[in-house]
């Protein structure tokens, strides 16, 4: 959070000192001068808010409510959390940072130093998003005071030197940067900065976007991974290499159905207790669980289930072929 915080707060002072005295110019009214404003404040609503929500945090008060989920019996199974002393629904994990157990974990952010998780994901999207736009446009506005110092205040296009011949050189457009960035580096500086950031917050986006369409989080893929992994090691010796078929991921609803998940959460919506848990296959018969129903796993250490590739049986009908 200090991060995030100091990288905001010191990039809009620069942007304060160097690059709104060009505002208004030829390029950019006086709106953009407002507008600026705005765009910060909300970057720091929204970040406050997916830092400060709660992720989906567990309780002996919730737990009906995150435990609608059903088990796979593939990745999940019923377990108990012995540092939270309660049955773990299916898609949560104990956080060892955070101390708490989170409903469809996805991770630990440092950004917002919180989980992201079933209740905050759709925060944490608006986000990554928001800041990528955030920065696109951060990006628009000094390559628009660039164009206005380059060709209004300098007339850098007219622009010449004369070679070693006496004769008139025009400025190339290199030449022009390179002359633009010493007048100005920091505003030329902050444009490039913004431009990487932008791409790159878009890219986190779209991944995770990837992932809602998979109906699956960040921490499901190292366990799918895990499960891969382990059926490889269950093939004959001379079939070893070859394409391995996984069990369907039974969470994977639709793109439509997953996104809806997403922006409003199952523990979110109505529900009739236990008695709609147990219809989805999600509660535990026996509550308190006990050690012959259900494994016990320790909260500190989230280790992946062992998966038995022997008797987790591939679905031939939709099978993911790696």
């Amino acid at each position: 959070q200090l991060f995030y915080l100091s990288l905001m707060g010191g990039g809009f002072i620069l942007y304060y000192m160097h690059c709104l005295p060009h505002i208004p110019n030829t390029r950019l009214s006086a709106w953009h001068r407002l507008s600026s404003y705005a765009a910060m404040l909300g970057g720091f609503v929204i970040f406050f808010l997916a830092s400060f929500c709660d992720p989906g945090t567990v309780t002996s008060a919730n737990l009906h409510r995150f435990s609608t989920v059903h088990f796979d019996n593939v990745i999940y199974k019923p377990k108990m959390c012995t540092t939270c002393m309660l049955p773990r629904p299916a898609r949560s994990k104990h956080c060892v940072i955070c101390n708490k157990c989170v409903a469809r974990f996805d991770h630990h952010c440092p950004w917002l130093n919180s989980c992201v998780g079933e209740r905050n994901y759709r925060l944490f999207l608006l986000f990554l998003i928001y800041h990528s736009v955030l920065c696109f446009y951060s990006f628009f506005i000094h390559v628009q005071i660039t164009m206005s110092l380059a060709i209004d205040t300098y007339q850098l296009h007219d622009a010449y030197y004369l070679d070693a011949a006496g004769r008139r050189q025009s400025v190339s457009a290199l030449q022009a940067f390179q002359y633009l960035f010493m007048r100005h580096n920091i505003v030329v500086a902050i444009g490039i900065f913004c431009l990487v950031l932008a791409f790159a917050l878009f890219g986190f986006w779209a991944y995770h976007m990837y992932l809602i369409s998979r109906g699956t989080t960040t921490n499901e893929t190292f366990k799918w991974q895990d499960l891969r992994a382990e059926f490889k090691r269950a093939q004959p010796a001379g079939e070893r290499g070859a394409s391995v078929r996984v069990p369907v991921n039974t969470y994977n609803k639709g793109f439509l159905r997953n996104l809806s998940e997403v922006l409003y959460p199952l523990s979110l919506r109505p529900t009739a207790g236990f008695a709609d848990a147990r219809r989805h296959g999600g509660a535990m018969i026996h509550f308190p669980a006990t050690a012959s129903s259900v494994e016990c796993d320790g909260g500190a250490e989230d280790e992946p289930e062992h998966i038995d590739a022997a008797h987790a049986q591939p679905e031939s009908a939709h099978p993911h072929q790696e």
